[in-house]
């Protein structure tokens, strides 16, 4: 089954708002043919359908056509959850644990609004068990937050970067620049866009990423970033 396994996707679905349980059925080569999501009415089951997708495509690389999934309702309560530490305007719950090839991974942020109308944004990444984290100062308006998410999450990989150079290995410090966030519609649904510029020596390489929006648009721009660069900044760690 590659790089990931069913209990593992399961555990994935199941950390999501609203699933209280999940069942995921595959073929004999591994791939996905049924996904079975039960719910409480806290969410929509079109929204969990997308989140579904958007949290197997960007945490575990799996597209997955809507079709596949399936989504009952019942009026049991989600379990409840430990009020979060501090004051902060959004909590996102902790991503799956680390894969095997060393992603680096998405595990929180909060958004705080002070009283000078400005928002700061904090965004908590993950890579081979050390934690790491990147803030960014805006404006409090829509637009102004969401480039600030995107440049919390890439202050939190260049922290990635130092901190694996820290602790010994020859790796090279990185540079990243915001270029854009875009947020467009297409096939019936929103998507975020991420462009970034990554400096390697006297060169300017363009990357970008993509990631549904769900009800948490900060949480897809972080996604969008992390999509964009991830890859690039490991293989200059290596």
């Amino acid at each position: 089954m590659g790089e990931w396994n069913v209990r593992e996707a399961e555990k994935l679905i199941e950390s999501l708002t609203g699933v209280l349980s999940s069942r995921i059925v595959t073929d004999r080569s591994g791939d996905i043919q049924e996904v079975h999501v039960l719910t409480n009415e806290e969410v929509s089951p079109k929204q969990t359908v997308r989140n579904v997708e958007s949290a197997l495509l960007a945490r575990l690389d799996i597209p997955l056509d809507h079709r596949k999934i399936s989504v009952a309702q019942t009026d049991r309560p989600a379990p409840a959850a430990e009020a979060p530490e501090g004051t902060m305007s959004l909590v996102v719950e902790r991503a799956a644990p680390p894969r095997p090839d060393g992603r680096i991974l998405y595990v929180s942020h909060r958004t705080e609004t002070q009283s000078s109308n400005r928002a700061v944004v904090t965004v908590t990444v993950e890579f081979k068990g050390d934690t790491y984290q990147g803030e960014a100062v805006a404006a409090d308006l829509l637009r102004a937050r969401l480039e600030a998410a995107a440049n919390a999450t890439l202050r939190a990989i260049e922290a990635t970067a130092t901190g694996v150079q820290a602790n010994g290995a020859e790796a090279p410090m990185v540079a990243l620049a915001l270029d854009g966030v875009r947020v467009i519609e297409a096939f019936d649904r929103k998507y975020v866009l991420t462009a970034v510029h990554a400096l390697a020596g006297r060169d300017i390489i363009a990357l970008s990423g993509s990631s549904v929006v769900d009800d948490r648009i900060e949480a897809s721009v972080i996604m969008a970033t992390l999509q964009a660069t991830d890859r690039w900044v490991r293989g200059r760690m290596d």
